[in-house]
């Protein structure tokens, strides 16, 4: 930090006790004041370029944080997840789509001659030796035609009621992944909320239990091997983007400048401030936010950690994009993910939405990117399935 931001800073933080005693006044709840006044300096972090010294710091501070009381009285008239509802509606809006409709895109889907043996066998009713006269073909080859053609128009009719956003990341992904959520008797429900609001049930109520459950595919001895691999934190912005109980974040902030940790969930972050204030950790900075819209500047993080968070995100692909544009010339993202598997039952506990992916696939969103594998390395977790860390640079 320059001397003229060290300067700025000094004096924001001479507020300190002024601005926690607005807030405790506010909102009459001294864990709720503590929240807010962490991220009305989370704030001025983050604006400490635009900040002129020569104005009333303190006068900046305090309309900071009338708008976080605001802000939080409004949130006490909502349920937890609509915060976000109105960005997951944007992508997700309900499909007033028939199934007259979904059965007519699903056979005009198929090729030609699945077409042709799936109406004949279930609209015409024809019997296994009618089509195999009418094809040619033995019994067995109508047998495994018909079965190809059903399994293919199964899929294209339930493709037919997923939301755009979930039609365009599976053009990337495994289709059958997305197909779990299709229910087309419900189709005016939202998807992409329902996946939300479950995800977010299940890990709040697995809170206590996380750092268990975690250490089933990802240790503090992985995260040391990682830093060994790192170039020196000590004067680094890090980004630990998906933080739960924040096993990165603390020990990144033990090394590094400072460490921005991001989570939707509100009692991981709950928990992780708390955290943060028993350890007395001033560089670590603790933020609700959705992982799509970070609230931080273009090329302000030097490394990117993304810890068993990708397969929870709607479209992976598209991540790599925001960690590209956060991350500065030569920073460094961290991924570490299960590959591709078939354990559903696992995915479904867990509300994943993308059952693993292929290393080859998560290389090729970085390198769309302009970012360079670095390091690569694979293990098998507790629970059997192939956990891979990538490290990556950008160009």
């Amino acid at each position: 930090m320059n001397k003229k931001y060290r300067k700025i800073w000094q004096v924001l933080h001479s507020y300190e006790g002024e601005i926690l005693g607005y807030l405790k006044r506010a909102v009459e709840d001294g864990e709720v004041a503590r929240d807010l006044f962490q991220e009305v300096y989370y704030q001025a972090l983050v604006n400490l370029d635009r900040l002129n010294p020569d104005r009333s710091l303190k006068n900046w501070l305090y309309t900071v944080a009338r708008n976080k009381v605001i802000n939080y009285y409004r949130d006490q008239n909502r349920r937890a997840a609509q915060p976000l509802e109105a960005h997951h509606q944007t992508l997700d809006a309900p499909h007033a789509k028939t199934d007259d409709e979904a059965i007519q895109f699903a056979l005009q889907a198929l090729p030609e001659r699945q077409r042709k043996i799936f109406l004949l066998r279930e609209i015409e009713e024809l019997d296994y030796r009618q089509l195999a006269s009418e094809f040619r073909l033995s019994e067995a080859a109508v047998t495994s035609l018909l079965s190809r053609a059903r399994n293919n128009f199964k899929k294209q009719y339930q493709l037919f009621f997923l939301p755009d956003w979930l039609k365009r990341a599976a053009r990337q992904l495994p289709l059958e992944d997305v197909l779990r959520f299709v229910k087309p008797e419900v189709t005016d429900q939202p998807i992409l909320r329902n996946i939300f609001e479950q995800s977010q049930r299940y890990f709040s109520n697995i809170r206590q239990q996380w750092d268990l459950v975690r250490e089933q595919f990802f240790t503090l001895d992985h995260l040391h091997q990682i830093f060994s691999e790192l170039p020196e934190l000590e004067n680094k912005t890090v980004l630990d983007a998906g933080s739960a109980t924040g096993m990165v974040a603390i020990n990144c902030a033990l090394k590094a400048r400072q460490v921005i940790a991001v989570d939707i969930n509100r009692r991981f972050v709950r928990y992780l401030r708390h955290i943060q204030r028993t350890l007395g950790l001033q560089n670590l900075w603790v933020v609700r936010a959705d992982l799509r819209t970070i609230p931080l500047r273009p090329q302000s993080v030097d490394l990117i950690f993304a810890t068993l968070v990708l397969h929870h995100l709607p479209h992976p692909p598209g991540w790599f994009e925001t960690a590209a544009m956060l991350l500065k010339a030569k920073g460094h993202l961290v991924i570490v993910d299960f590959e591709r598997h078939n354990n559903r039952q696992l995915a479904d506990t867990m509300h994943d939405i993308w059952l693993g992916f292929a290393p080859a696939a998560v290389e090729r969103w970085a390198k769309d990117n302009q970012m360079k594998l670095a390091a690569s390395q694979q293990w098998h977790s507790r629970a059997g399935l192939a956990v891979r860390r990538y490290l990556f640079e950008k160009r």
